[in-house]
């Protein structure tokens, strides 16, 4: 037994031969396609018996987590080829590659650590030990971006394969579309995938998306000479014209499918497609046809512990072959092989481990589920307390803002206030000060500057009330406007002036009156006030109105007066 192990691993491991040099020159890059070059299968197909060396030095002389991870799969997929069933050493070497992997940051050798581990598990029939390592993987893999993966397509299709054995037809069916998406149309992987969507379909009952799948797998199959898996496709063909009870037709199929996969020395499909083409003979009531392909099928059945589940599916049909030909005497020892298969298989890949691991998958869904749930729970009650929270915070900021606002406007209006009542005050003292002057011209000169110095002020503070939007700022202006008129020269204040006018200035004024009758009395107005100094700004203050509305009465007068109007300015330079 040793001897034939050291000989399965001398001829596995002679793979790398070629190749090992270039692995030693790129090892020393640590990224996914330099991972999947050295990972590849096709780097295990040449003979060479110091290959493994090669490979394996570069490896060991680096040390790093990446590079163990690497070595620890190479070492465990060997030994697993070389034992060809579950053994202690791969065990080890595949333990250790996912311990390896968890150190890293970049999880890809992890989760393609991973499902090699389970891939192993399912390759040799343990399906509830493969189901942690699968669902751990599924797991990782939902949260990563594909394109970040060891080999994503592959990756898509050993979850593929592993939930269709289990029975979970309809999520084989969605992962291996994710692998489709991922694996290059004009490969072997291809038709493989298609192949098994096909056969995932039909159990689904979909036979149109079955058939196209079945369809396309043949023709890809055929296109890049892969004549196993277009053996394959073609048998799993004749399953749909099994379902249409065509059975001449899929016996057709099948017998071809035998044919070339006999002839390519096939074993495992050959035993699958002797199997199928019983069960059509039994169907089709060609009971001696049907015996002698389950011969051919338990003849390979028994030649791998792995493939009991083959056998049993094999003796069940010899017993409806049994009760067809009346031959009880065969009957209780196919029985009691059958109790034995069941009691075996009870703790691989019988129905009990396959029905346990599809439940233990859905138990882990479902709580996924829930805690998804809580989750979300969790986040919207954090939403809505943070809403709360938000909108308590806004409206206490709102509520301070206006708070403080109106405490400035507040402050602002009293502030105005005082200065209304200032400029009150100034306009009673100016007043009470022409009163003690006697009315003298120089005091009405003074009276006025002054007043016209008020004006200039309560112009700013009204543009600047018309400029702010503040509830008191309407009646503020109206204070300040009805302040501003009782500045402007009245009546009263006209005639006081234009008395003291006439009597500093008679011949002047004489003058005016004699020469000049088209002056009018807004006229005088404006001459009186330029003839003691006053500009253009400080006459349109006085009198209310505008520095252009003064410029207009002078132009109208200019037009009225005609030559006369210079004499006139030149009377008021000189007499000045």
């Amino acid at each position: 037994m040793r001897i034939k192990y050291l000989y399965r691993v001398f001829f596995l491991l002679s793979a790398f031969s070629f190749q090992a040099q270039q692995f030693q020159l790129n090892t020393a890059k640590n990224n996914i396609s330099n991972w999947e070059r050295i990972l590849s299968p096709r780097n295990f197909l040449v003979k060479d018996t110091v290959a493994i060396k090669s490979i394996i030095k570069p490896l060991q002389k680096r040390n790093s987590d990446s590079d163990k991870v690497l070595y620890h799969l190479l070492l465990a997929n060997a030994h697993a080829k070389a034992y060809d069933r579950i053994n202690d050493k791969s065990n080890h070497h595949f333990s250790k590659s996912i311990q390896y992997g968890q150190k890293l940051d970049d999880k890809a050798l992890e989760i393609w650590a991973t499902l090699c581990y389970a891939e192993y598990f399912y390759n040799y029939r343990h399906m509830t030990k493969a189901f942690p390592f699968f669902a751990t993987a599924i797991e990782k893999i939902d949260q990563s971006d594909p394109a970040k993966l060891i080999f994503p397509g592959k990756s898509f299709t050993k979850i593929g394969f592993y939930l269709g054995t289990i029975g979970n037809k309809k999520e084989a069916v969605n992962y291996l579309k994710k692998a489709i998406k991922y694996t290059n149309h004009d490969t072997s992987e291809y038709a493989m995938i298609s192949d098994n969507l096909g056969y995932y379909y039909l159990q689904l009952g979909d036979l149109v998306n079955a058939r196209k799948n079945f369809d396309k797998a043949s023709e890809v199959a055929k296109s890049v000479g892969d004549s196993v898996r277009y053996a394959k496709a073609i048998g799993n063909l004749g399953l749909i014209y099994e379902k249409n009870q065509d059975y001449p037709r899929a016996i057709e199929l099948l017998q071809k499918d035998i044919q070339i996969s006999e002839r390519f020395q096939a074993e495992q499909n050959t035993m699958f497609a002797y199997t199928v083409l019983a069960r059509l003979f039994i169907a089709n009531n060609q009971v001696l046809e049907a015996d002698e392909a389950l011969k051919k099928a338990d003849f390979i059945a028994k030649s791998k512990p792995y493939f009991k589940t083959n056998e049993l599916e094999i003796l069940k049909l010899k017993l409806q072959i049994i009760y067809k030909q009346n031959n009880g005497g065969d009957e209780l020892g196919v029985r009691r092989r059958i109790g034995i298969l069941e009691d075996s298989l009870s703790k691989t890949d019988g129905v009990l481990p396959l029905n346990q691991a599809n439940w233990m998958l859905q138990k882990r869904n479902y709580q996924q589920n829930i805690a998804s749930a809580k989750q979300q729970l969790v986040k919207e009650s954090f939403i809505k307390n943070l809403v709360f929270v938000t909108s308590v915070l806004l409206i206490l900021l709102v509520i301070t803002v206006v708070f403080y606002a109106k405490k400035r406007e507040k402050l602002r209006q009293g502030q105005n206030d005082s200065r209304i009542k200032e400029y009150e005050k100034t306009n009673v003292r100016n007043e009470q000060k022409l009163a003690d002057a006697h009315r003298t011209l120089d005091s009405q000169i003074d009276f006025l500057k002054r007043k016209n110095t008020q004006i200039q002020k309560l112009h700013l503070e009204i543009e600047k009330i018309k400029n702010t939007e503040l509830p008191s700022g309407e009646k503020e202006h109206r204070k300040l406007d009805a302040l501003l008129q009782s500045h402007l020269m009245t009546e009263e204040n006209w005639r006081n002036f234009k008395s003291e006018f006439q009597r500093e200035h008679s011949d002047f004024y004489d003058n005016l009156m004699e020469n000049f009758p088209e002056i009018t009395a807004s006229n005088l107005r404006i001459i009186l006030l330029q003839k003691l100094g006053f500009s253009n700004a400080d006459i349109s203050g006085l009198l209310g109105i505008t520095v252009e509305a003064v410029k207009k009465s002078k132009q109208r007068l200019k037009r009225k007066l005609g030559d006369k109007y210079d004499l006139l300015f030149q009377l008021i330079a000189v007499e000045n």
